[in-house]
């Protein structure tokens, strides 16, 4: 009986067509580095959207809450590690692990044109260096505490386009890593043809350092987009720049699978990710 009950429940997620109130998304990101130093460096993201009113298809799966303006509340966690190489030294082998955790939580508001986007979040960084000699291995760990902040607020001046504005960063509990940039981000949806939609979207932080980024993304059906990101990232002294190619399926109204791969300077990176809806 409890079989038979599963399958059903499974059977009418993946078959319903009808609005959705909660979107859950997860991924893995995984950073090849062409480094004598990184060893291993992924990332794990998980989300989890409610929608205060149900939202219904207004062409792009993909695009379902955008173009309904759905009003909604979200939290995420992310996941980040690294682990270099083992190094010698004269005394030893050393070696040091990153890893860190963060959680974020926030509101996405719609009030006739204007939109509203505000959130906190808390991270913790762990940094273990280890040092193996003939006689032991020694280790240090340094923790670091993170807190962030989002304020962003925007405007609909035409149909389907968003132009927003406004500050996001974090305060750390070593002052040396504190940041706060200016945000500016544009999107806009549009039909191109019978089923078919373009979306073009532009973001930009800046500050001590500037992260610029442009993509597009090409909707065959309302299921099925290919896309592709540029990017650019500025520190003061050095930039660098990368190029993505992404893509998503949606299997039914309720979920998806998709992925990416990117390529920058002296890194890989490759993305996989899925959503289900409910």
């Amino acid at each position: 009986m409890r079989l038979s009950f599963l399958t059903f429940a499974l059977l009418a997620i993946s078959t319903s067509s009808f609005a959705y109130n909660g979107q859950i998304d997860a991924g893995f990101t995984n950073f090849d580095h062409d480094s004598d130093i990184i060893d291993s460096n992924g990332q794990v993201n998980l989300k989890g959207t409610y929608y205060f009113n149900p939202v219904t298809i207004k062409g792009p799966l993909n695009e379902a809450a955008f173009l309904g303006h759905n009003s909604n509340v979200y939290a995420d966690y992310s996941y980040n590690y690294a682990e270099s190489k083992d190094i010698s030294i004269p005394a030893g082998t050393a070696s040091r692990d990153i890893t860190s955790h963060h959680f974020n939580g926030g509101i996405e508001y719609y009030v006739e044109k204007f939109y509203l986007n505000a959130g906190l979040g808390f991270g913790q960084l762990e940094v273990e260096d280890k040092l193996a000699t003939s006689i032991g291995t020694l280790s240090n760990t340094e923790k670091e505490d993170l807190y962030a902040y989002r304020a962003v607020a925007g405007y609909m001046p035409i149909s389907n386009l968003l132009l927003a504005a406004g500050t996001v960063g974090y305060q750390s509990s070593n002052e040396d890593h504190d940041d706060n940039r200016l945000l500016l981000k544009a999107k806009y949806v549009a039909p191109i043809g019978t089923g078919q939609h373009f979306n073009l979207e532009a973001n930009a932080l800046l500050g001590h350092t500037d992260d610029l980024a442009i993509a597009a993304d090409y909707y065959f059906n309302p299921a099925f987009n290919i896309g592709a990101e540029y990017s650019i990232h500025d520190d003061g002294e050095d930039d660098t720049d990368a190029f993505a190619v992404r893509a998503k399926y949606f299997v039914n109204s309720n979920f998806a699978v998709g992925g990416a791969i990117g390529f920058g300077d002296d890194i890989n990176v490759f993305n996989i990710n899925a959503s289900i809806r409910f």
